[in-house]
């Protein structure tokens, strides 16, 4: 169909269809329109919903596995860590050197204060502990450690485990306390070792230090200490030695000054007995452990060939073996001829006066009286007693010990003058707890005996 004829055509049409049909084309186009509007504001509701679902789990994704992150800060790359509660550890205590506590003064202190005794459970035994001179309460106090036991008294030095030295706060002040030994009758001294020093072999002590008798202040005295000198013992072969000598001998307990000879002390004057020979065979030793602290107590004689200790703590003699090895090491020489043969004859005279003692031999001076004192009065009185022997201020003091039932202190003297017990006397101040033996000291028998020897 021509142009033309399509114009024609249309010309014909009647005006009123041709607004019916414009009218009915908006009327679609509006519906159109309308229709598209409403599907555009769903999908955008759709999308929309679609991401808010998707930021909500992907926060609930993080906050439950915690991924790791890769992200850079500050140029670095982190890796995040769940966070986890632990329990807060205990901060480690801080370590006191025994040095620090100790005070610089103690041969006053010692002079002027009575020696102070406490007992103490330590396993199976009960350990006595005297009052050392310290650097005071405020200092102490600032030092402890845990608390031994359930009292709340008596606490660990802090950063310590070892029980050589404790502090006791009875509430108002601290004191420092240094074990002594254990209030049994016989054990052996490798549970001290073990359980109060905390040596269970040689690899536990660093170095043992050597020094000369030190009984003997005189200038004659002073000149032998000089001569034997001061030595260190590292090597460990000589230390092992050292530590199985100890671990297997046994402690008497304290009192017991009538099995321990050390010598004489002074030049004799008649010219049989050695010069001097406590301080030339005897020797003081100091045991560091790997832990700091120094064991200072123990002391060695060659004469009567044992480790004994102040307050009278013996401990069983040596074999000849034994004594051979341990002089060697601690450098006491020449021990031979007639020095040997002086130790025999005071031994054998020691252990005579001790069996004629035994034996009932002596004579009662002084019967106890008081059946109500304590044993810690006792045992301080002992020290007391044993200082003044020490210090050869009571030589006609032989002997002294602590019975039981009731508790006493049995003396045994060579002298009945009255002056002399009543020196005796004065140290117990309470009353009634001394017994005293007399024993007379039989000169000629000695001098035979050594002739006898000889």
């Amino acid at each position: 169909m021509k142009r033309e004829d399509i114009s024609d055509a249309l010309g014909l049409v009647d005006e009123s269809v041709i607004s019916h049909a414009l009218m009915v084309r908006r009327k679609k186009k509006k519906l159109r329109s309308k229709r598209n509007k409403m599907w555009i504001m769903r999908y955008a509701a759709a999308a929309g919903l679609c991401l808010v679902c998707a930021g909500v789990a992907a926060i609930w994704s993080v906050l439950r596995h915690e991924p790791e992150s890769d992200l850079p800060q500050n140029g670095y790359k982190v890796q995040e860590q769940p966070i986890q509660e632990s329990p807060e550890s205990e901060m480690p205590e801080q370590f006191a050197p025994i040095s620090s506590l100790l005070a610089s003064n103690s041969g006053n202190f010692m002079a002027q204060q009575t020696e102070k005794y406490a007992v103490v459970p330590i396993e199976q035994y009960s350990g006595f502990y005297t009052e050392v001179p310290s650097a005071g309460s405020s200092v102490l106090a600032e030092s402890m450690g845990k608390s031994i036991g359930n009292t709340g008294e008596w606490h660990y030095v802090s950063g310590h485990s070892d029980l050589q030295y404790l502090i006791r706060n009875d509430g108002q002040e601290s004191s420092l306390w240094k074990f002594q030994c254990f209030d049994s009758g016989e054990y052996p001294y490798d549970d001290v070792l073990k359980l109060v020093y905390q040596i269970d072999s040689a690899d536990a002590i660093t170095e043992i230090e050597v020094a000369p008798a030190r009984m003997d202040n005189t200038d004659a005295g002073k000149k032998i200490q000089e001569e034997v000198g001061t030595r260190k013992i590292t090597d460990r072969a000589a230390i092992e030695t050292i530590y199985e000598v100890l671990s297997g001998m046994t402690c008497y307990g304290s009192g017991q000054w009538e099995r321990i000879d050390y010598g004489d002390v002074e030049a004799a004057g008649d010219g049989q007995t050695p010069s001097h020979e406590a301080v030339r065979l005897g020797r003081y030793l100091s045991i560091t452990t790997d832990y700091g602290n120094v064991i200072d107590g123990l002391k060695y004689t060659a004469v009567s060939d044992m480790f004994y200790e102040f307050s009278g703590i013996a401990y069983s003699p040596l074999t000849e073996e034994q004594a051979a090895s341990i002089c060697e090491i601690i450098g006491i020489m020449g021990y031979e001829g007639e020095d040997r043969q002086s130790h025999d004859v005071k031994t054998e005279d020691a252990q005579q006066e001790k069996e004629n003692s035994d034996a009932g031999a002596g004579t009662a001076l002084l019967e106890n009286t008081n059946t109500d004192v304590s044993l810690e009065y006792v045992t301080e009185l002992q020290t007391k007693v044993s200082s003044a022997m020490m210090n050869h201020e009571m030589p006609f003091v032989i002997s002294s010990s602590v019975y039981e039932n009731p508790y006493r202190l049995h003396v045994v003297v060579t002298s009945n003058a009255e002056e002399d017990l009543q020196r005796l006397r004065d140290l117990d101040t309470i009353g009634g707890v001394m017994e005293i033996e007399y024993v007379p000291e039989n000169i000629n028998s000695r001098q035979d005996l050594y002739e006898q020897k000889n």
